[in-house]
């Protein structure tokens, strides 16, 4: 199956809210197409990443190396813990004091329980983390979320993963100006 380098214009159908090919003017569309194939199928070969987009294996080779040595992309496995046996996986939102929101931010990523942390507007973090059991989530909570500085937080368990934020896809430079589904796949 040989891939267009060009995608098709897709609706959104996510509210209307699109993500746009303009945000992603870094990247040409042989390097988009590239980042989608490996997305899809992280160990297909550069020869058959080659033949899909009618150029040469070399130059997959260099641009993947290139997109890993920028930091455009990783290539690893991506697990749902629920179903490789973790008991407990926990999403917790926290308002932190004005001025101390990078800190806790920075200490929740480094803690080995953390396997997302992220910082929001207004003050706000998100934190995802995986415990052996309630008990091990709430001695979390309690010390990580218990300090000074943290004013309120909301945690949910969660029970099951419907999307993995990390399956999308990213939009063609023939979609700048419509909406993108950025879960749409390519069609040959």
């Amino acid at each position: 199956m040989r891939v267009p380098l060009q995608h098709h214009a897709c609706k959104s159908t996510n509210g209307g809210h699109a993500v746009t090919a303009s945000i992603y003017h870094q990247l040409d569309e042989t390097d988009r197409h590239i980042v989608d194939l490996l997305r899809e199928d992280g160990r297909m070969p550069f020869r058959e990443i080659g033949r899909q987009l009618d150029v040469s294996e070399s130059m997959v080779r260099k641009r993947v190396t290139r997109l890993l040595d920028q930091g455009w992309m990783k290539i690893q496995a991506i697990s749902d813990p629920l179903k490789l046996g973790v008991p407990v996986v926990a999403t917790t939102y926290a308002t932190v004091k004005p001025g101390q929101t990078e800190d806790f931010a920075n200490r929740m990523a480094a803690h080995p329980a953390v396997r997302y942390a992220a910082v929001g507007i207004g003050n706000r973090l998100v934190v995802e983390s995986l415990h052996a059991d309630h008990k091990e989530l709430h001695a979390f909570l309690e010390s990580e979320l218990g300090r000074p500085g943290i004013e309120t937080s909301e945690t949910l368990l969660v029970v099951d993963i419907k999307k993995s934020v990390w399956d999308w896809a990213i939009p063609g430079e023939s979609d700048a100006h419509t909406e993108f589904d950025p879960l749409a796949r390519r069609t040959a």
